[in-house]
């Protein structure tokens, strides 16, 4: 679609000549400049989409009008945020013989007298609204003008029906609009009405126009928003009245809409935001996110589309797909992410050594980050404005996830329910989810939270929270107790190539299968269990259990190869790095240069890093009793304890007086000073 040439606007009266007399430029109400020339100008009103240099002038112009009760103010970032949805009437004064409306009227001295913008509902619904014109202007028929263009741009951009609300019916009636009933448009009423303090004693009159060919008594509406008015009436937001069958909402299903929205705000809940048209949420079907779904909708007002990244997890991804959609998601997307996150994240991990504080493996962390991304991603090719997650205010994860938000698309709305909704605690989140009719079981308050992937099965909270509690066998989720283990032990080989396992027991196998058959292996005879309480990077103290038998044989088998192929000052100098690899990934910081370049050292440390480890595991130990490396720096006639050809004892004099030289001359010197003050005291 070409857009429209907005220079070609003529003005709807021709112009008007002002003598005016020589002085300084004054200021409108609005902000902007009123310019007077020494002779007679040429006044005239061109309309053209609006600009962020025009936020300023727009404001001020709404704001004049909304001190007489004419519309809602609006600040300065919601207009800066909808710009491209404002068309403004600029005035501009021409010189004598000038052109009304050519290129020359763009740069010649002008204000802004009038703006209006369009803001979508939906696909097929736009609503007309912060339609100001300047009280200095007014008579000349620049509100008509504006009205007129708005209405035209609808229609380019194939808008179905246009509304608006208003006090002046009519004026708006002079320009096509015909009365409607408020419960036309149940998505204005949601998106905005609710919010506002006059909702009892409205006195605004609903006006539309239709812009293509439409049944008359019903707005024509997609799949998509009979879907979401589907979901509205099984949640219960919309009378039960039936959706016909021609693809339309009938007043019937509509009409009791502000009776509805009144009982919503007496029942205490929020009313919806602004601003917010489509989020993408990551979802897992647990109580968080599923009850994000319905709030989100709620509070925001906006359609909600649900990721789910298959990262290992052992769940029915398709109940779960089922579950969001009975819970009001518009749609549920789907990733198997398992090989990029076992070949991109897990491994670079083992080949770092990171573990944080001695005994975590990071197997919630290292997830967040290729989670978030990929929602990112699905966000900018659904056309999302927002993303939302299910993090509470206390944990690590809130802070994993936004951290790669911000550097993935910084432009994209950050929303996180736990930090916005009154919930205290689980059990009123259980109970709000369960009022909005979602599927879960009974709610028990000893309730852990639990978290699955491919790498680990954790456990927090609940009884967990007592240091003094011994968990029961039936927490582990994977590994089997010692009691329980075989009594003949089991043996591995994991050879790796650069640092990267690519065989298992002689068989090439993808990253995920590797892993996956490790974890098989290991829970069997018990390994990978941590009882740990770790340092949370907000601050305080939290006691988790841990499982992660794969990743437990794949570390010891890789340390040990490491410890053959690495010299001592690097191998030294890694561990150091390990440990800020480890904070690095714990904290979210996966995305950044500091990563990055941590990743380029740790990859050079792993050139030589080629060969096999044999592990045997047993009663939920897995240690390495062979290993084999092509660049081995270990030899074994310079380790033997028997027959010395390759090494002569003599040697080692020199070295040993070399290296404690700072030592001896450390001690010559304290001797002379107890000598010193012996002498001293004895004088």
């Amino acid at each position: 679609m070409a857009a429209p040439n907005w220079a070609c606007w003529k003005p709807l009266r021709g112009p008007r000549r002002l003598g005016l007399s020589p002085s300084p430029p004054a200021m409108t109400a609005s902000g902007s400049r009123i310019w007077r020339a020494r002779g007679p100008v040429a006044v005239t009103v061109i309309i053209r989409p609006a600009t962020l240099d025009d936020v300023p002038a727009i404001v001020m112009l709404i704001a004049q009008n909304a001190r007489k009760g004419g519309l809602l103010p609006r600040d300065e970032a919601s207009v800066r945020a909808h710009i491209g949805n404002f068309l403004v009437a600029v005035q501009v004064a021409l010189d004598e013989g000038s052109s009304e409306a050519g290129p020359d009227a763009l740069g010649a001295p002008s204000r802004i007298v009038g703006c209006g913008s369009l803001l979508p509902m939906n696909a097929t619904l736009v609503e007309l609204r912060s339609l100001a014109v300047d009280e200095a202007a007014r008579g000349a028929g620049i509100g008509q003008r504006l009205v007129a263009a708005l209405v035209e741009e609808a229609r380019r951009r194939r808008f179905g029906t246009i509304f608006a609300l208003t006090r002046v019916v009519g004026f708006f009636e002079r320009c096509g609009f015909t009365v409607a009933p408020k419960a036309f448009f149940p998505e204005k009423v949601w998106n905005d009405c609710v919010a506002c303090p006059m909702l009892e004693n409205c006195d605004e009159v609903a006006v539309m126009m239709p812009l293509q060919q439409g049944e008359p008594g019903a707005i024509r509406v997609t799949p998509e928003d009979r879907e979401r008015v589907l979901q509205a009436i099984q949640a219960g937001r919309i009378a039960r009245r039936g959706v016909s069958r021609e693809n339309l909402i009938p007043l019937e299903t509509v009409a009791r809409l502000t009776e509805e929205v009144k009982a919503h705000r007496a029942q205490g809940f929020a009313v919806p935001k602004r601003d917010v048209r489509k989020v993408v949420l990551a979802y897992n079907g647990g109580l968080d996110s599923s009850a994000s779904v319905p709030w989100l909708i709620e509070h925001y007002g906006c359609e909600v589309i649900c990721f789910v990244a298959d990262i290992g997890q052992r769940e029915d991804f398709e109940a779960i797909r089922q579950k969001a959609l009975r819970t009001g998601a518009s749609k549920v997307i789907i990733k198997d992410l398992r090989d990029e996150f076992a070949n991109e994240y897990l491994f670079p991990l083992i080949q770092s050594g990171a573990i944080y504080e001695n005994k975590y493996l990071l197997g919630a962390s290292i997830s967040r980050p290729l989670i978030a991304k990929h929602q990112v991603a699905v966000a900018e090719a659904e056309g999302a404005d927002a993303v939302a997650h299910g993090a509470t205010g206390k944990g690590n994860d809130q802070v994993r996830f936004e951290l790669t938000y911000m550097a993935m698309n910084p432009k994209l709305r950050v929303i996180a329910p736990w930090r916005e909704w009154a919930f205290n605690g689980w059990q009123e989140v259980y109970e709000y989810a369960r009022s909005r009719g979602v599927p879960l079981g009974e709610y028990e308050k000893g309730v852990y939270t639990t978290d699955e992937n491919l790498w680990h099965f954790s456990h927090e909270g609940g009884r967990l929270e007592d240091l003094e509690y011994e968990p029961e066998e039936c927490l582990w989720e994977w590994t089997n107790a010692i009691e329980e283990t075989p009594d003949q032990p089991e043996y591995v080989e994991v050879e790796f190539i650069n640092g990267i396992p690519k065989r298992l027991n002689g068989v090439a196998l993808g990253g995920a299968a590797l892993i996956e058959r490790l974890n098989e292996i290991g829970s069997l005879h018990g390994i990978g269990r941590a009882d740990l309480v770790e340092n949370r990077l907000i601050g305080m103290k939290v006691r988790r259990l841990d499982e992660a038998p794969g990743g437990i044989i794949l570390r010891v088998a890789h340390q040990s190869l490491e410890e053959i192929t690495l010299d001592r000052e690097t191998m030294h100098f890694k561990q150091m790095v390990a440990l800020k690899y480890a904070e690095v990934v714990y904290n979210g910081q996966w995305f950044t240069p500091l990563r990055d370049a941590l990743q380029a050292f740790v990859t050079v440390t792993q050139r030589d890093v080629t060969g096999s480890a044999r592990v045997k595991l047993f009663k939920g130990n897995a240690m390495v009793v062979q290993r084999r490396a092509a660049y081995s720096l270990y030899r074994e006639d310079l380790a033997t304890f028997n027959t010395d050809a390759a090494y002569d004892h003599d040697d080692a004099d020199g070295f040993v007086k070399l290296y404690g030289l700072p030592m001896r001359v450390k001690a010559q010197l304290d001797r002379r000073r107890v000598t010193r003050a012996t002498s001293q005291d004895a004088g």
